[in-house]
């Protein structure tokens, strides 16, 4: 009897855009076996979402075909599946019924459910009377709670605030260790990534560029973005929030002589450049940059605002390069995200999450001989051992 719970042969998907033609996907093939947790990976636009939405039945392809074998939960965007004049407790029975799970089965899950998405009280309140923070919630308690064969999870890490995102995060860690569930998983975080996936694919261009080991994914998926000479092109990054008084335009990974690096030896410095565009009307010396790094399952590790260090960041009318550097980054080998943002005159002025990334590689830091152990945690740190008497 074949493994084999997802078949994808073919598909298409396309729209009609200003008279022509869109592909959001192009004969995209692959199979999914049981009890696989399949990291899907990509630029903004690539295809991702696009893709869970036919394999989940939301939206019917343009050609081929998915065949999926098994329950099939989601989480997508925020309150798919939900009927906004329902309660809670209504659209959690309606789910499980969809899924064809009896009442009594839904039932014995009901207050775990209620419990994990934090909305108390408000369970037998109509949904449409949810912040979209209990929706999020909600939608993804159901989908991780119900007994569903496969799981198809959006971006996790976009879901509630940072302590549930580490609750979510957590929870598919336990789903995948301890459970035969098979895990569609589409994030921007590597991180998480090569912690929940044994797997990965790569979407580029709306089809598949690769199909492999998490590590080998991790690393295409970063060529893309730095390219051979350690950059992001960040100019025609869309959906980012802030006035546009200032944008950014390149992230660059240097080392502290300047030069371009595809990767940060462990415990070495580092250079993070941002080019950028300035729109200001005149100069303002009331500028904030940001930039937080995050690791293992999104958990951030720590963050660089210029402000706590009291730096006076000028800016004027012309454009130019904002480059925080960082004496020793530390950082155990492995890839980790960026989020950088701008605040000028109190307001903020541009942000970028997911697309921005840094890779740090081996060193012997310790100066014995042998190279750290990724599997310890994501930070470097000096130290020693001695014994007392």
């Amino acid at each position: 009897m074949s493994d084999t719970v997802i078949s994808v042969r073919g598909l298409g998907k396309s729209y009609a855009v200003d008279g022509g033609v869109h592909w959001a996907l192009r004969d995209v093939n692959f199979d999914v076996q049981r009890g696989d947790v399949v990291g899907i990976v990509g630029r903004n636009g690539a295809g991702k979402t696009t893709l869970l939405r036919v394999l989940s039945r939301i939206t019917d392809p343009t050609e081929g075909e998915a065949r999926v074998k098994g329950r099939v939960g989601t989480l997508l965007e925020t309150g798919t599946g939900f009927h906004p004049d329902l309660t809670g407790r209504e659209n959690i029975f309606m789910n499980g019924a969809i899924l064809g799970m009896k009442s009594a089965e839904i039932k014995a899950k009901l207050e775990e459910i209620v419990s994990f998405a934090g909305i108390g009280k408000f369970i037998n309140a109509r949904v449409k009377s949810y912040s979209s923070g209990m929706r999020s919630r909600l939608t993804f308690s159901i989908a991780a709670h119900l007994e569903t064969e496969i799981l198809m999870v959006d971006e996790v890490l976009a879901v509630g605030d940072i302590a549930f995102q580490e609750k979510c995060l957590n929870k598919m860690d336990q789903l995948t260790n301890h459970q035969e569930r098979t895990i569609l998983f589409v994030s921007h975080s590597m991180g998480a990534v090569q912690s929940l996936c044994n797997r990965g694919i790569l979407i580029e261009n709306s089809s598949v560029y690769l199909d492999g080991d998490t590590e080998t994914i991790v690393k295409g998926y970063s060529s893309l973005l730095l390219g051979a000479g350690g950059q992001a092109d960040l100019s025609n990054y869309s959906g980012r929030p802030g006035s546009g008084t200032i944008r950014f335009t390149r992230m660059t990974v240097e080392n502290l002589d300047g030069k371009t690096v595809n990767s940060i030896p462990a415990g070495d410095g580092a250079r993070i450049v941002f080019d950028y565009v300035s729109n200001l009307d005149s100069d303002t010396d009331d500028v904030i940059i940001t930039l937080v790094v995050s690791g293992s399952k999104g958990a951030r590790l720590f963050g660089l605002p210029s402000d706590i260090i009291r730096s006076e960041l000028s800016v004027g009318k012309e454009s130019g390069k904002f480059v925080c550097t960082i004496p020793n980054l530390p950082l155990l080998p492995g890839n980790y995200d960026i989020i950088a943002s701008c605040i000028v005159n109190r307001d903020l002025a541009d942000k970028i999450t997911n697309v921005c990334h840094v890779t740090v590689s081996e060193s012997d830091f310790y100066g014995t001989g042998r190279l750290q152990q990724s599997s310890f945690g994501d930070i470097l740190t000096d130290f020693k051992w001695q014994v007392e008497n």
